[in-house]
């Protein structure tokens, strides 16, 4: 059990064993804490006091001045980055998902799955096999992950770290968008989906608070140089799809077990949130493709021009029959001005049936194109330092044989993620450690082929280096999201094949939708027993009585 610290000097102990400051620069600020607080006339003993110096002199973070006055000395150090903030709730060592710095200079967001979660061989499969998925992507419109690995027990992902707010704040802010920004919007989304969709993969939970706003890092001011600095706007703003995969339930100690079901460990479960959830995807979500992806696109298009779900309801069972058998009300309701190329593109994202609907994200993006206003930034790739991006190629080619589960003496275990083409032909084996690391292709080009290698075993848990590191930062996640939390997952719909005939589940191993739809089925029968057997009374005819003997 940590002890805090009772005095100036305890606190200096911790931070020296900390190793966040070199014991001189411990011994200097003690001193000079000591002489600023007599010269002040105030109480060189106060910890409370020598807490907030340092953080105000900025030799500790808010988060880490914190937790050494709590008593904790360890565990500010994972694999070569330094925790600084935490960006949602965990433990330190334990669990969450936090803001680091490589001691190369880098600025990430580093996740750490909880040790509880970490000891389920479920969650750990899920874990190592949708990271490897993440680290084939590679679009300014997609939040990126950098590296997967494990050291001395600790499994972590570290992934770009965004500053900026989610479509669902900015909603919450403005109520709505004015439509030019709104098909802005929706179009990079799309063409991130569309990078998703050639590596063969679905999001299933598109909402607005799974979209990132960043500001554009090229310089280009749009606002600026329209005279509207002060408006508020997302002109400025690139999309970054988020919640790829590797969810909040994985990193959050705080998030009930019941939470936590996958499709890698029941089939059946409904996936995504009710109020962007395309009719196919609440009959079966594991049948669905990227068809699902863009009607729910479509929803949050619907939300950003509305102000509103295109089915706002309290009621899941009668949100997901709405979604399924009626039209939204028209954008002319709403805004009467609404160009009727507009309409249709929504109406053909919000098909009640996948074939009707874009057959790629590309096509839907195509079909907003002539929409498009000539203003806004360009998406931007934020600029890794040139050390870690060097350190980082020089990881992902160092191959090295598989190892034991756990590495001797806690150290990290290098091995090369999948490397993807730009045309999205399919993932592509790293480079072998003889080989040089092959710098970016230019727009439009494909990259030289790349020698094929053969690759570890999915069950081995390793550490991953990116070859090409991506140009983008990940975000803190945003405030929790008033919409209902529905199991999700990046998937491969190669996994996603229906069970054979000899595979169907027994009965008594239901599923969450297997439930629901039991319970919707038993209260309706309930309900019409109740109303028939009313309506028996009132039709009843009542009995004559007997005349009287008189």
């Amino acid at each position: 059990m940590p002890t805090p610290p009772a005095t100036v000097e305890d606190y200096c102990v911790l931070l020296a064993r900390s190793r966040l400051l070199p014991q001189e620069e411990v011994d200097n600020a003690y001193r000079r804490f000591q002489a600023d607080s007599l010269a002040e006339g105030k109480s060189p003993t106060d910890v409370e006091r020598f807490r907030r110096y340092l953080v105000r002199q900025r030799l500790l973070t808010e988060y880490q001045a914190h937790m050494i006055q709590r008593g904790r000395a360890e565990g500010f150090f994972i694999a070569g980055y330094k925790i600084l903030e935490r960006i949602s709730k965990g433990h330190m060592g334990v669990g969450g998902v936090y803001k680091a710095l490589h001691h190369l200079g880098q600025i990430v967001a580093l996740k750490i799955l909880p040790a509880s979660k970490a000891s389920d061989p479920a969650i750990l499969s899920r874990f190592q096999r949708e990271a490897r998925l993440l680290l084939q992507l590679d679009h300014p419109n997609i939040v990126r992950a950098f590296q997967v690995g494990e050291v001395q027990g600790v499994h972590y992902l570290v992934m770009e770290y965004l500053e900026g707010e989610t479509l669902q704040e900015t909603l919450q802010r403005r109520g709505r968008l004015p439509w030019p920004e709104a098909i802005r919007l929706i179009h990079q989304a799309l063409q991130g989906l569309q990078h998703l969709h050639e590596r063969h993969m679905i999001h299933r939970d598109l909402k607005p608070a799974n979209l990132m706003l960043v500001e554009s890092r090229d310089g280009h001011r749009p606002d600026r140089e329209a005279g509207t600095e002060a408006e508020d706007t997302t002109w400025n703003a690139t999309v970054k799809i988020l919640d790829i995969g590797l969810g909040r339930e994985l990193f959050d100690e705080s998030v009930p077990e019941g939470q936590q079901e996958t499709q890698i460990t029941q089939e059946g479960t409904v996936l995504g949130t009710p109020d962007y959830m395309a009719p196919e995807q609440a009959r079966d979500a594991s049948s669905v493709d990227i068809r699902a992806d863009i009607y729910s696109l479509g929803c949050v298009l619907y939300h950003c021009l509305t102000g509103q779900p295109p089915f706002p309801d309290n009621s899941i069972m009668a949100q997901m029959v709405r979604h399924a058998m009626e039209p939204p009300r028209p954008l002319r309701e709403f805004i009467p001005e609404v160009p009727p190329l507009l309409q249709a593109v929504l109406d053909t994202m919000l098909a009640k049936r996948p074939e009707e609907r874009f057959t790629t994200p590309a096509a839907a993006a195509d079909a907003l194109q002539p929409l498009l206003a000539p203003r806004g930034a360009r998406p931007t790739a934020a600029s890794l330092t040139p050390a870690y991006k060097a350190w980082l190629d020089s990881e992902a080619a160092a191959v090295i044989p598989a190892l034991p589960d756990k590495p001797a003496g806690g150290s990290a275990r290098i091995v090369p993620p999948l490397r993807t083409t730009s045309a999205g032909t399919g993932p592509k084996p790293a480079l072998p450690p003889s080989a040089p690391s092959v710098p970016a292709s230019p727009a439009g080009s494909e990259p030289p082929p790349l020698p094929v290698t053969s690759s570890l075993p999915a069950a081995v848990p390793v550490a991953v280096g990116a070859v090409n590191p991506p140009a983008h930062p990940v975000t803190a996640a945003s405030a929790a999201t008033p919409y209902l939390e529905v199991d999700v997952e990046l998937v491969d719909p190669a996994s996603l094949a229906p069970p054979t005939s000899g595979e169907d589940r027994p009965l008594t191993m239901m599923s969450r939708r297997d439930w629901i739809m039991l319970i919707a089925g038993a209260a309706s029968v309930v309900a019409s027993l109740t109303l028939g057997f009313s309506i028996a009374r009132l039709v009843r005819p009542r009995p004559v009585p007997p005349p009287s003997a008189e």
